[in-house]
């Protein structure tokens, strides 16, 4: 990695250890292996799958740097991101998940902030102070919720992208290339203070597009048929399987969604 000038990062993703993830540790390894430099694992409320993967990772001695983040839900239901975690967050009212996330020495991003169910700024404004970067590009939003995190650009928090990636299929979905300062973290440090040129690409969305759903099959099957509750995991198994494997006879072309002047 010391070889490198930019740094290719996914800023978002699920692992197994989320409720709703499906990314196993191999599975991730082989699908970011020439995609991707540094990952950072967002679980939804618990930091032991980013631990358990940055383990492995090291163990393995992998071309890739595991970032520890997490998801975490605030009691509006709304999520807001912690890179560089060393606890997981104990908070669920937003100031003190970013006074918790800053105090741990890390960096927090807002996911998806305008979506509906579940965006910080879903229900207008809030001050963002303490906060580093907000996603102006979340394939898994609606084309008009990413158009309206477009109007936050321009000023701190700094624009960034994520993939939301729930399935292995989705990761690199959006990717930020940014300046390699010859250390990760100076160079994650630098991005989210909006020192340097950078470039966040995403995959195309159409218009009236309401975002690439995390399990379209089922939610199109769930009004007519349930799964009896003792076959749900192998059913989940067989879905990712299913996911990935049809992934692989598809290109999704990456266009640029924010670049610094």
């Amino acid at each position: 990695m010391t070889q490198l000038t930019q740094l290719r990062v996914e800023l978002h993703c699920h692992t197994v250890y989320s409720h709703d993830g499906h990314i196993e540790f191999d599975g991730l390894l082989r699908t970011v292996k020439g995609k991707l430099d540094v990952v950072c694992i967002t679980d939804h409320d618990t930091i032991e799958g980013a631990r358990e993967f940055q383990k492995r990772s090291e163990a393995r001695n992998a071309d890739l740097r595991i970032v520890i983040g997490e998801e975490r839900t605030l009691a509006d239901h709304s999520h807001v991101i912690g890179l560089f975690l060393k606890e997981a967050i104990a908070s669920d009212t937003f100031g003190e998940v970013v006074r918790e996330i800053r105090e741990q020495g890390g960096l927090c991003v807002i996911p998806h902030p305008f979506r509906h169910r579940d965006g910080v700024l879903r229900d207008g404004a809030r001050t963002l102070e303490g906060v580093s970067g907000f996603e102006i590009f979340n394939p898994k939003c609606s084309l008009q919720e990413n158009q309206k995190a477009r109007t936050l650009g321009g000023s701190a928090p700094v624009a960034v992208g994520g993939s939301d990636a729930h399935y292995e299929c989705d990761l690199g979905e959006c990717i930020n290339f940014i300046p390699f300062t010859g250390d990760v973290r100076q160079s994650l440090d630098q991005f989210l203070h909006g020192h340097g040129q950078y470039r966040v690409l995403g995959v195309h969305q159409k218009n009236g597009g309401s975002g690439r759903q995390y399990a379209p099959f089922y939610y199109w099957v769930k009004p007519y048929a349930r799964v009896p509750r003792p076959l749900v995991p192998a059913a989940g198994k067989l879905y990712r399987a299913y996911r990935n494997t049809a992934a692989r006879w598809k290109t999704s072309e990456l266009e640029i969604k924010y670049v610094t002047e």
